[in-house]
């Protein structure tokens, strides 16, 4: 199995090469009638024409010709793109929110960041918890629109490993810039001991930035699993420390950033549902350190 972006660009250079091969010999048979027919040649008379029967057969012919040679192509990109035949190896439900992502991996959710092995089909089972979304990773396949109350479908599959950005595609409010997609793509051992990390609980307990997450609102928003936070609205901040970005890219993931987007998290992402919580400045550094640790 190709990825499905290879699938797409071998049928746009097909198609662009047919399209390169008919401006050629337009613009070659213009040239030839302007030479053929220029005055010099006619002695001043106007060129006159017969009807040509085979001529009008033939270019009324090779277009739809050319159009069904390109539809069966198409369709046949199509079928890759969709991976007909071949049974994913895994599912992942993709949730887009404003402004942020959530992948599901049967139930154990990462924020914005979507890990996947190399070389294996995987579905994702797009829906949308809000407006619609337009998820879109160029390198690794189509875009797909995610719509509230419905579920779309959408293959994808890496031939390398990397890391691969992508985007929100529609404009789905004031932060719409700022809804980024990164995909890891890892070998399948690599994958396997990131999503069994992944399922654990919080290892570190009973830090003083805990009893500050604990005892504020941000367990009415987020979870921590292992803790008593429990909340649905937000990201799930069980492993937030070992994510490369923090509000879905608008910030690297470091302590001090941590820190300063716990501090006004509005000036960073204007719009944004995570309110500004008033904290002391040794909350906020107990706050950050205890959320950098979560790996």
């Amino acid at each position: 199995m190709r990825p499905p972006a290879d699938a797409i660009g071998t049928l746009s250079l097909i198609v662009g090469g047919i399209a390169l091969l008919i401006f050629i010999g337009v613009e070659a048979a213009l040239l030839y009638a302007i030479w053929r027919y220029r005055a010099s040649r006619s002695a001043g008379e106007a060129a006159t024409f017969d009807r040509n029967r085979r001529l009008e057969i033939a270019w009324t012919a090779a277009p739809a010709l050319i159009l069904a040679v390109i539809f069966v192509l198409t369709l046949g990109a199509m079928a890759e793109i969709n991976g007909a035949g071949i049974a994913p190896a895994m599912r992942i439900t993709g949730t887009g929110h404003q402004w942020w992502w959530e992948f599901s991996y049967d139930g154990t959710k990462i924020a914005n960041e979507l890990h996947i092995p190399v070389a294996t089909p995987i579905d994702l089972d797009l829906v949308s918890a809000d407006v619609i979304h337009s998820f879109w990773v160029p390198e690794l396949g189509p875009k797909m629109d995610m719509l509230p109350g419905s579920t779309n479908h959408l293959r994808l599959f890496a031939r390398r490993t990397g890391s691969f950005e992508g985007q929100c595609a529609e404009f789905c409010g004031v932060e719409h810039a700022w809804m980024r997609i990164r995909v890891i793509v890892e070998s399948q051992s690599d994958f396997e001991t990131w999503l069994a990390a992944q399922r654990l609980p919080a290892a570190v307990k009973g830090s003083e930035g805990e009893r500050v997450l604990l005892s504020n609102i941000c367990v009415n928003c987020h979870t921590i699993r292992g803790t008593a936070a429990a909340g649905t609205a937000g990201p799930d901040l069980t492993h937030v420390g070992a994510r490369a970005t923090i509000g879905a890219g608008v910030l690297p993931n470091d302590v001090a950033r941590m820190r300063a987007w716990l501090a006004d998290p509005q000036r960073y992402k204007p719009g944004s549902l995570m309110p500004r919580v008033p904290l002391s400045d040794a909350d906020l550094d107990a706050l950050a350190a205890y959320l950098g640790s979560l790996r």
